[in-house]
């Protein structure tokens, strides 16, 4: 799915509650959609911050323990080669 699809259906679908948040970011991930695009989906869908969005990604039940781990080791490696460039 490109940004433009997964921005789409977020605003078609109707996410009320975490249960079914989570069971939509599930489908979206057994498409392949990765974090990224599940972020995008949760910050469309539920028209929140960016930085909001990958908070409540990464609590939903979508996602295992190790990946939520790999995930954050991710984002901590991104940020901390923006902290060395200032």
């Amino acid at each position: 799915m490109t940004l433009e699809q997964i921005k789409k259906e977020a605003t078609q679908c109707k996410c009320d509650d975490i249960p079914s948040l989570s069971s939509k970011i599930k489908e979206l991930k057994n498409k392949g959609v990765a974090f990224l695009g599940c972020v995008a989906f949760i910050q469309v869908n539920q028209n929140i911050s960016l930085k909001e969005a990958q908070k409540l990604t990464l609590q939903l039940e979508a996602y295992t323990k190790d990946e939520k781990r790999k995930i954050e080791e991710g984002i901590d490696v991104m940020l901390s080669d923006f902290k060395e460039e200032e």
